[in-house]
């Protein structure tokens, strides 16, 4: 079964197409290689696309972030520690979250608030999915990138000024089941996430 056919009903557009396009660089395989993304197929969703390497439990390297994510945020993320961007109590488990999601592998989708001093909002969907450094061996289970796209819930532009807290956590966090389950909670994850198929 493809994977567009067993995801939640309440993603977005351009989250479906996302997956679309992920689903469609595995060629019946379990997870893609790095090479196989196809830039010029994203997109209008590469600029808010986003692609983090998993080196170890405290370093998380942006490799690339669009152009959109830099306007909607205000800042350039290329090349700084994803977990940088939360609050250092919540990196330990942000990070647990992302190793859980290369491991067993497994896509995700969270939402974000993004919000400007005065009031401004714009609700984010942010999904997820797992690939394979051009290095590994065939067959490998054993991701260390993962390729993100953010779909933007309200039309026109961002807030002005976004708080950098506002994208430190997200809400409602599901995993997607992707062929291989998906990984078990324990008290080291506790932000609560839910199996999707």
């Amino acid at each position: 079964m493809k994977l567009t056919a067993s995801l939640p009903a309440a993603l977005t557009a351009p989250s479906r197409q996302f997956f679309a396009l992920w689903d469609g660089w595995r060629r019946g395989r379990l997870l893609p290689h790095r090479r196989d993304i196809d830039t010029a197929a994203l997109g209008a969703l590469l600029p808010y696309c986003f692609l983090l390497e998993i080196r170890s439990h405290d370093r998380m390297p942006i490799c690339f972030a669009g152009s959109a994510i830099h306007a909607i945020l205000g800042e350039e993320l290329t090349g700084r520690n994803y977990l940088d961007l939360t609050e250092p109590q919540n990196r330990a488990r942000r990070a647990a979250l992302l190793l859980a999601e290369a491991a067993q592998p497994c896509a995700a989708v969270i939402y974000y608030w993004l919000r400007d001093e005065t009031g401004g909002l714009l609700p984010v969907e942010l999904v997820s999915a797992p690939l394979l450094a051009d290095t590994a061996t065939e067959g490998s289970a054993s991701a260390t990138l993962i390729l993100a796209c953010a779909s933007p819930l309200m039309r026109g532009g961002a807030p002005d000024d976004v708080i950098p807290d506002s994208y430190a956590e997200g809400e409602g966090l599901r995993y997607i089941d992707i062929g291989a389950g998906i990984p078990p909670l324990t008290g080291s994850m506790p932000l609560q996430a839910q199996q999707v198929q």
